[in-house]
């Protein structure tokens, strides 16, 4: 159009060659992507795995972290963790008998018992009979005489009296001689090593942390005790944890789940982004995720915290870099003061710096 007034049509045109080499948008299009695969990548060689630029971007907004308690926070392995004996009898004598009732159950609880009675080397007897009675325990004939192994409602079912002190953790496994308490056991999931560093790791960057567990509320506080969780919500079923979600997004912002159980699935699936411990979870659960953790140590949940922000400060830092000297070197363009070599500088240099 100037050209038409001034008749200057060799300097107008290569004005507008110089104007449309500026606005080709180079640097945005190939700086914005590669910056995301860039912390896609970085979070791969940690054994953090980034399903796409969406999930990296969306944990940005993470305003809480909402972690199930077994297999994430916890081992999920449950263990022998104090034998209290009672009425004369020592450990091993309490642990051996609790053994030898146990041998032919495979309940979680029986096996952390006898890999306890392995542990010691202790040697285990064999019962003549055995009952077991359905939500109570064992009721065995061993040498010794009989042996009732179970919880509090079994010892009060044979009316054997319990001077055993309430606990604030772990389950306890009560156990009776010839009608006479002899002792429990203390039986608890143990907690990860990392746990607490994790939490205070995540908790240093504003967030808040919370615990969802099927387990009783006493369990679920000593956990929580332990590690430094902000909240705990207990007793809850599968379809109680997503409601539980649900009100933590409503009272805190943006919402993490971290599970690796199958049970977990709907509530990675509806959490605003969602990790999966990826070494002993399930299929399910690595489906609905949107990054899985490939070792389950919970410290990698702030490390791709912190990938995921420094990701996007380097992608704001090239939009705002490209944009602001791209619309100086525009300016300069459309009055026709900057040359080709300005416009050359304000594409391919600014993509590749």
């Amino acid at each position: 159009v100037p050209s038409l007034v001034t008749g200057d049509w060799n300097h107008w045109i290569y004005t507008a060659i110089t104007f449309l080499v500026i606005s080709c948008p180079c640097a945005l299009v190939l700086s914005v992507p590669l910056a995301f695969f860039s912390g896609i990548g970085a979070g791969s060689k940690r054994g953090i795995l980034f399903k796409g630029g969406i999930s990296l971007e969306a944990m940005k907004n993470v305003r809480a972290v909402v972690m199930d308690k077994t297999g994430t926070i916890t081992q999920g392995n449950f263990k022998l963790q104090e034998a209290v004996p009672a009425n004369g009898t020592d450990a091993d004598t309490l642990l051996a008998l609790c053994a030898s009732c146990e041998q032919n159950s495979t309940h979680p609880i029986a096996q952390s018992i006898l890999a306890a009675a392995r542990d010691k080397q202790i040697s285990l007897d064999t019962p003549s009979e055995v009952e077991e009675i359905a939500g109570h325990g064992i009721r065995a004939a061993l040498p010794q005489g009989e042996v009732l192994c179970g919880n509090r409602k079994l010892m009060d079912q044979f009316h054997v009296p319990v001077n055993a002190a309430a606990l604030n953790y772990g389950t306890e496994v009560f156990a009776a001689l010839n009608g006479t308490f002899i002792g429990h056991l203390v039986i608890a999931d143990t907690i990860k090593p990392e746990a607490a560093d994790a939490i205070s790791a995540i908790r240093s960057k504003d967030i808040v942390t919370a615990m969802l567990t099927g387990d009783a509320q006493e369990n679920a506080d000593a956990v929580a005790k332990a590690t430094g969780i902000d909240e705990v919500h207990a007793r809850l079923l599968p379809q109680d944890k997503l409601e539980t979600l649900k009100e933590i997004r409503a009272a805190h912002g943006a919402v993490m789940f971290v599970g690796d159980g199958i049970n977990d699935a709907p509530v990675l699936g509806r959490a605003d982004i969602g990790i999966a411990m990826g070494a002993m979870g399930s299929d399910a659960a690595i489906e609905a995720a949107d990054v899985v953790l490939m070792d389950d140590d919970p410290l990698q949940v702030a490390k791709a915290i912190r990938i995921s922000r420094k990701c996007l400060r380097i992608v704001y830092q090239n939009i705002i870099f490209a944009i602001g000297v791209k619309g100086i070197c525009l300016i300069l363009g459309a009055l026709g003061i900057a040359s080709m070599w300005l416009a050359i500088f304000a594409d391919v240099g600014v993509m590749i710096l």
